[in-house]
């Protein structure tokens, strides 16, 4: 995606507080509110391109006649089937076209069948694999009797709002939808903790994922050949760290926002690198994906009812699909397989019961989860190749073995760390109002001082 996705630059936050105005005076209406926050978030799509707002509006659509037809005919096999075609087929026309058709057209050239198949040149339209998953979640509901079909312009917030359009959560429409459909008067909820999530957003995105990317990943990952083995393992740990304050941060900024209009967005983040174990590393990470690929891929396919192999079996199936909804290459179906196959391999080590201690279970599961984001930071399978072999075993004694040690004390005092910041920032939010706008823009004048220059953007959003 060549636009650059950020919603905390100078233009954005301007626009927001001319939006959070005029959106409060309406609070005496939730139906214009909607209106309101509806016109805004298909002005998002719509300003990265007409095409995003076009395709957005008409999938909408299809989402809105098949409920209907869900809720006609609730748990048939066509019902299914139709969502099937929607989701797989808009993931297939803007994602996947050139992955499956290359594929298609190599196996036909081993079999010495010289084939051109066409490929439609489209984008990706901007947040399209958040509302599709949105979608899933809604017409599922219907289908099992959970929820009633709602009115059209309901439903076109709920896929499009726009707090979450670009940087999720992927909401469940038995949470975010009776927020949009109340009749009760909304009013900002818990502000002084918003404010502390859209600043401690500015301090993850602007300094630490920003610096992070320009200082130590950026200039490793483009060339890799150029720079020592221990350089490119500080590289490996810096992304694990920018991809974590970059997608929190953009959580933290959501979720702020989100409170301020009112709603409330589900977690997505709980510490992650405190993880123990890998199973854990997707208890935290991401959570509403993982909730979701469990509930909607993992289940479906069998989960664990046809005994142990056959769940190792849908357990890798559930995250090759994990890896392909962020993108469609080989190095995220490999992304994808290395956390399927690491899942499937600690599941059996659990039923050993031989439990490591906790500091060694994090520094293992951190080294698992920092050494597959190389194939999903990489552009090319070449280049993550790359990176992996000039991490030289040898290396292990020097500069390397250094960083090792200090990456494993970092992780064992971690989780003591992220008490102490924690409560500190519990009791930020609890400051009497006189007193905490101060403290709050003297921390922000601070973190852009020291930031680098530019707006980092959103990393998932290419996703």
């Amino acid at each position: 995606m060549d636009h650059v996705v950020s919603l905390l630059s100078i233009e954005s936050a301007l626009c927001f507080v001319f939006f959070f105005v005029l959106y409060w005076s309406l609070c005496w209406s939730t139906r214009l509110q909607n209106i309101l926050l509806l016109a805004a978030s298909y002005g998002l799509a719509a300003s990265f391109s007409p095409f995003a707002l076009y395709v957005l509006f008409g999938y909408t659509l299809a989402v809105h006649g098949l409920g209907l037809l869900a809720a006609r005919y609730p748990g048939r096999w066509f019902s299914y089937l139709a969502l099937l075609v929607l989701v797989l087929g808009g993931f297939y026309l803007f994602k996947y076209q050139e992955l499956l058709v290359g594929g298609a057209q190599a196996a036909l050239a081993g079999l010495g069948l010289a084939v051109s198949l066409p490929v439609l040149q489209v984008l990706v339209p901007i947040g399209f694999s958040f509302y599709a998953f949105h979608s899933v979640s809604y017409l599922v509901s219907i289908n099992r009797g959970e929820l009633a079909p709602v009115p059209p312009l309901d439903l076109a917030l709920y896929l499009a709002f726009f707090p979450s359009l670009i940087a999720g959560p992927v909401n469940r429409a038995s949470h975010l939808l009776p927020q949009i459909c109340t009749e009760q008067l909304r009013q900002v909820l818990e502000p002084q903790r918003a404010l502390g999530l859209i600043a401690l957003a500015v301090a993850k995105v602007f300094l630490l994922s920003g610096w992070l990317g320009s200082e130590w990943v950026d200039p490793v990952f483009e060339t890799p050949g150029n720079f020592t083995p221990a350089q490119l393992l500080l590289a490996v740990y810096g992304y694990s760290l920018q991809i974590y304050f970059n997608f929190s941060g953009y959580t933290h900024l959501v979720s702020g926002i989100a409170l301020l209009l009112g709603y409330r967005l589900p977690p997505n983040f709980d510490a992650p690198y405190v993880a123990r174990n890998l199973r854990e590393f997707w208890m935290r990470w991401h959570i509403s994906l993982s909730s979701f690929i469990r509930d909607y891929v993992y289940i479906p396919l069998g989960g664990n009812r046809h005994g142990p192999w056959r769940a190792l079996l849908n357990m890798l199936l559930a995250m090759l699909v994990s890896g392909l909804w962020h993108g469609a290459s080989l190095n995220f179906l490999i992304w994808g397989a290395l956390h399927g196959a690491g899942l499937a391999a600690y599941k059996l080590y659990a039923r050993l019961q031989w439990p490591l201690p906790g500091w060694l279970g994090r520094v293992l599961t951190f080294h698992y989860v920092a050494f597959a984001w190389v194939f999903f930071r990489s552009s090319s399978l070449d280049g993550a190749l790359d990176m992996l072999n000039g991490l030289s075993a040898a290396d292990l004694l020097g500069d390397s073995g250094l960083l090792l040690l200090a990456c494993a004390l970092g992780l064992a005092l971690y989780p003591q760390a992220l008490a102490l910041l924690r409560g500190g920032f519990a009791a930020s939010t609890r400051l009497p109002w006189p007193f905490y706008p101060l403290p709050l823009a003297l921390f922000l004048a601070l973190v852009i001082f020291a930031a680098p220059s530019g707006v980092p953007g959103f990393i998932y959003a290419g996703f």
